[in-house]
């Protein structure tokens, strides 16, 4: 019998958890957008999310899972090319994220977050018009947010982890990926619906 991959295992385990979320009292979902961009490397493009996660009240907090995918802000690459060898920018690297998260209240509409997960890195490279490079990664973060009314906002940086190495041949060009760490700094609004009155 083959070994489960952890990626798999991770995603089992927190399907069955959002089961039990969504079954649960105190429950509610936030579904919103991300604007922001690239820690520590210059990315005119900016990068952009669109994330959805659920979220159980307890008397020590908060326990949630998270769900989001994102890119460039403004589409289109960045690579460099010098003479026959295309490098790809990791700033254009798309990303997908599952997490669970805690969310700390502080006074009655703050609170303060914390995260971790599994995340991908990818992007498409168009040696043959198909291939996809992708690396799973690791991924942590925290973040500062306010609630009003059913309106979210919070401000969240989310390490992603390393973009894959890669080597392949377009025409005569040869296209580099090399890896590279890459962090984000987001800020989030989202629109809280409480589950209890879509169940």
């Amino acid at each position: 019998m083959q070994n489960i991959k952890p990626k798999y295992f991770l995603f089992l385990v927190l399907f069955l958890l959002q089961i039990e979320f969504i079954n649960a009292q105190d429950t509610f979902t936030e579904i919103g957008v991300g604007i922001g961009n690239i820690i520590g490397n210059r990315n005119a493009r900016g990068k952009g999310e669109l994330h959805f996660n659920i979220i159980k009240s307890y008397q020590f907090g908060q326990l949630g899972l998270d769900m989001s995918t994102g890119g460039n802000f403004i589409p289109g690459i960045t690579s460099i090319e010098d003479e026959n060898i295309e490098t790809l920018s990791s700033n254009d690297f798309k990303f997908t994220t599952l997490m669970v998260f805690y969310r700390l209240p502080i006074k009655k509409h703050f609170f303060i977050e914390s995260r971790f997960g599994y995340s991908s890195l990818f992007a498409f490279v168009h040696t043959d018009d198909k291939t996809k490079i992708s690396r799973p990664n690791f991924t942590t973060g925290i973040g500062i947010g306010a609630h009003t009314n059913n309106f979210v906002l919070s401000l969240r940086y989310q390490y992603l982890g390393v973009t894959p190495n890669y080597e392949g041949t377009k025409n005569m060009t040869i296209v580099r990926s090399n890896s590279e760490s890459l962090g984000l700094l987001l800020f989030r609004i989202s629109y809280r619906f409480d589950l209890k009155y879509l169940f």
